[in-house]
């Protein structure tokens, strides 16, 4: 299926409709992110209003399933902890120190806002800039990270 989904020349993505010359500049938001990335993908003006909604990626060509991929892939970029360092109690926030997927990271949380264990056995957190990290698996974590973690898992 072919949907006129193209990117600018400054890199944002286009919905071109008829009535429109230069198109709609839109954003590609995923319903379910995490239990079904690729499917149910909402295609959004700048206002949010939803123009189109693709039931699967798998429905559409090649070239417009492979630029919606790549900015759903910036747009949901979660690093991945694979060891914790440090967590540091200041004040009312927990300052972490992990080394990720992506490198070293230094974030700081709530400190109300406890780590979320998802259905898969992943763990969420969230930072104060509402950053999201994941720990992919737990068992995978050093002695020293678990030991850190466990005081603020539920």
């Amino acid at each position: 299926m072919k949907l006129n989904i193209q990117r600018r020349a400054d890199g944002r993505l286009v919905y071109k409709v008829k009535g429109k010359k230069d198109g709609i500049p839109v954003k590609v938001v995923s319903a379910f992110p995490w239990s079904h990335p690729h499917k149910f993908i909402s295609i959004r003006d700048d206002k949010g209003k939803e123009q189109l909604l693709i039931d699967s990626l798998d429905s559409i060509n090649k070239a417009e399933r492979e630029l919606i991929s790549t900015d759903l892939a910036e747009r949901n970029f979660i690093p991945r902890i694979l060891s914790i360092q440090s967590i540091i109690e200041e004040r009312e926030l927990f300052h972490w120190n992990v080394v990720t997927d992506a490198g070293a990271r230094s974030f700081l949380t709530n400190r109300h806002d406890h780590p979320r264990t998802l259905e898969t056995d992943e763990v969420l957190i969230k930072d104060v800039s509402n950053d999201l990290y994941l720990i992919p698996e737990l068992k995978a974590l050093d002695k020293k990270s678990l030991k850190l973690l466990w005081v603020y898992l539920d």
